[in-house]
């Protein structure tokens, strides 16, 4: 037996774990206690990866579907037949009819990403969609405009901070960063507030100091109360925003909606909203944050984008206590340059910019089903499930079927694998060797941990690395889209097999890694290895990012001219007498990830399917018990539900998990095993996008609701 010492790779707080593994078996599993961040902890999700190797539910050999039928086929024959398909399709209309989506299933892998962003590219197509454009790019929009660079990304000095305010975020669930519970119990001994802006009392809502209950979708319209309380009362850090900010002139003579005016729409209280105004910008020092209920709801750059001013009126950026910047171990702008280059590149439908090296993956439907000649007709789905996850899941379908090959690189025969010409069985991150570097965000300071390898993958089951090198071999095109390092790493396996010592000299995670680290990292390679709780590599320097911004100011450009000019036309999403009540179609669960973990027993018999939350007063209007079956709908569609009636829920809203309405399959007998909960994404549509960014409106989305007539047997 043998303890090996790697990370979850299920969220992005990346807990530590502690494995013992014999004979390619994990016969003991826990927490890593002397990780630095995490100190031992795993949540539920994190318990149940001792499953994973033996989940019923995974791929274990790549499979062909021909019509209706699945078989199994060799690596080579797979390979084979996907590359010749590819090379027809972009030798008849172009390398741009060749589209890439990468999904939520991998989110610490960066070697997964690098390999098929690489991929994508050196095809010659730039048609790359991923799933941040689903939850996230208005933050990486916001980010750019203010301080000049997508990737640098601010978070809450949650050590240090007196007051916390939270828009449409539940750390509590998410557990976001490693070590968030601690740290907001850490918040609340030491005095400090901690105030939830959210229809719903969530788990983090109920230990706050202050819930503000607001109206879904109107999030935007408080906070132009708060500006208007603090602006009034001169509560606003001129010295801050005459050293650091260009633009800040706006906010001093702003005059938004006033906290009377905002109660009449947002349906908070006009001196709760004074009180959270003066708790904020009377706290010596404070960070406002926001999150997905923020970001996929109505207005989402432009609330995202008050929400990060708001720190910066008060002076609480790049400072101990207000926001912090995260350097992480890598420069991810400059990798993002050097694979996607500088051009300024737009969607064909919409015209939404190219953020995060990807188009709004909202989009991707039409650019399949576009008459244009050049439209996407051949799809690779890496680690997602779009069937499940983008909006208006009819469309989609209708899309996928469209295509002259959609290939399905993930664990399980997911929804969209189902629909797919081709199933590739990959890797899970207990699996395959890896590095997260991607989202240094969601760590306190510059960290870094070696994923290891813990044991073989079953079967034939492959890390996606190994699947996008072998594919582009096969098609004659270079690792990475970078021939130089292809030819290197070549020449290097030629002399390995003549000494025989091949696998040393391949490429492989750790190779790229060691030289990747070696010429651009703040870590080297030989650290990771002997440090395997990971380690820090280095402090936040406070101060720094603002003596480095790389604006055409050098300063924050807090008031960027096109959200100003967007601010006063914003409108406030109403419901109507055909749809009176607002669905939320986001909400997550501390069981569930995404459209993930799916055949483990320990979290499926916590919970087997989602649910709709209604207001107890609702609930006794439609004359609906706790348990019974809800029939909503909306424009795009109608769904039957579970009803879970609670006061925890505003009155006059719904809200749905997001992920479920899995059509199970077992792909080795290809029986049917069932239908697990109800697909929220038919009742959401791309109608209605972000300005900005072509994100998905999936919050906020007005709905009727009514006691179905008889429950189907799938309900019973």
């Amino acid at each position: 037996m043998v303890r090996r010492y790697t990370h979850c790779g299920i969220c992005l707080a990346a807990c530590g774990m502690a494995v013992d593994i014999e004979d390619n078996r994990i016969v003991a599993f826990q927490g890593d206690a002397e990780h630095p961040l995490t100190q031992g902890f795993l949540c539920a999700k994190g318990l149940a990866c001792v499953e994973m190797p033996t989940d019923p539910l995974r791929l274990r050999f790549p499979r062909e579907r021909v019509g209706d039928t699945w078989h199994r086929i060799t690596w080579a024959d797979a390979l084979e037949k996907i590359a010749t398909r590819l090379d027809e399709i972009i030798s008849r209309h172009g390398s741009h009819a060749v589209g890439l989506y990468y999904g939520a299933g991998n989110p610490t892998s960066s070697i997964n990403y690098m390999m098929a962003d690489g991929f994508l590219r050196a095809l010659g197509s730039d048609r790359m969609y991923n799933v941040l454009t689903l939850e996230f790019t208005n933050r990486y929009y916001v980010m750019e405009k203010m301080y000049g660079r997508q990737f640098c990304v601010s978070q809450p000095d949650l050590e240090h901070t007196e007051c916390l305010l939270m828009f449409g975020s539940n750390p509590m669930v998410s557990l976001d960063h490693p070590g968030i519970i601690a740290s907001l119990k850490h918040l609340k001994k030491r005095g400090g507030k901690l105030i939830v802006v959210d229809p719903r009392r969530t788990e983090t809502a109920r230990m706050a100091d202050l819930h503000v209950q607001v109206t879904p979708g109107t999030d935007l319209f408080l906070l132009q109360g708060i500006y208007s309380h603090i602006i009034e009362n001169k509560m606003c850090d001129a010295d801050f925003l005459q050293a650091h900010c260009d633009g800040g002139e706006f906010f001093l003579r702003w005059k938004p909606m006033t906290p009377a005016a905002a109660e009449s729409i947002c349906g908070v209280a006009a001196e709760t909203i004074v009180r959270v105004a003066e708790t904020f910008a009377g706290a010596k020092t404070a960070c406002a944050v926001c999150k997905l209920g923020i970001n996929t709801s109505h207005h989402g750059t432009l609330t995202y984008w008050l929400v990060e001013a708001l720190n910066a009126i008060t002076g609480n950026v790049d400072r101990p206590g207000g926001l912090l910047f995260n350097p992480g171990v890598l420069d991810l702008d400059m990798l993002s340059r050097m694979a996607v280059g500088r051009k300024k590149r737009r969607s064909r439908v919409g015209a939404y910019p190219y953020i995060t090296g990807s188009y709004p993956a909202s989009v991707l439907a039409d650019e399949i089903l576009t008459d244009s000649p050049d439209r996407i007709r051949a799809l690779i789905v890496d680690a997602g499930d779009p069937s499940l996850v983008f909006p208006d899941s009819k469309r989609l379908d209708e899309a996928l079927a469209r295509l002259d090959i959609l290939v399905s690189i993930d664990v399980c025969m997911n929804e969209t694998a189902q629909r797919a010409h081709f199933a590739l069985p990959a890797a899970n991150f207990l699996e395959k060797d890896d590095l997260y570097v991607t989202f240094p965000d969601h760590f306190p300071y510059p960290f870094a941990q070696w994923s290891h390898k813990v044991m073989e993958p079953p079967d034939e089951a492959r890390a996606e690395w190994e699947i996008f090198r072998d594919l582009s071999r096969r098609m004659r095109i270079p690792i990475l889209n970078q021939r130089m390092l292809d030819f290197l790493f070549r020449m290097s396996e030629h002399v390995g097999r003549l000494i025989g010592k091949r696998a040393g000299y391949s490429f492989n995670p750790r190779n790229y890694y060691k030289m990747l680290l070696g010429l651009l990292g703040k870590v080297k390679f030989q650290e990771l290895m002997e440090n395997p709780h990971g380690l820090k590599a280095g402090d936040i320097t406070w101060g720094s990012t603002l003596r480095r911004l790389s604006t055409r100011s050098r300063r924050i450009e807090v008031a960027p001219r096109e959200f100003i000019e967007r601010l006063d036309r914003a409108c406030a999403v109403s419901t109507t007498p055909e749809f009176p009540y607002l669905l939320i179609s986001g909400e997550r669960s501390p069981y569930t990830k995404n459209t993930n973990l799916r055949g483990l027993k320990s979290l499926t018999t916590r919970q087997s399917g989602n649910f709709a939350r209604i207001n107890s007063e609702d609930a006794a209007a439609l004359a609906v018990q706790d348990g019974e079956i809800l029939e909503i709908s909306t424009q795009r569609g109608t769904v039957r539900v579970r009803a879970r009636v609670t006061d925890d829920i505003r009155q006059g809203v719904i809200s749905i998990g997001h992920g479920w309405g899995r059509k199970i399959i077992e792909p080795e007998s290809g029986s049917p095993d069932g239908i697990q909960g109800t697909n929220v994404n038919l009742l959401t549509d791309t109608g209605t996008l972000d300005t900005f960014t072509g994100m998905p409106v999936y919050n906020a989305i007005p709905c009727s609701v009514r006691k179905a007539d008889r429950p189907a047997m799938s309900e019973l």
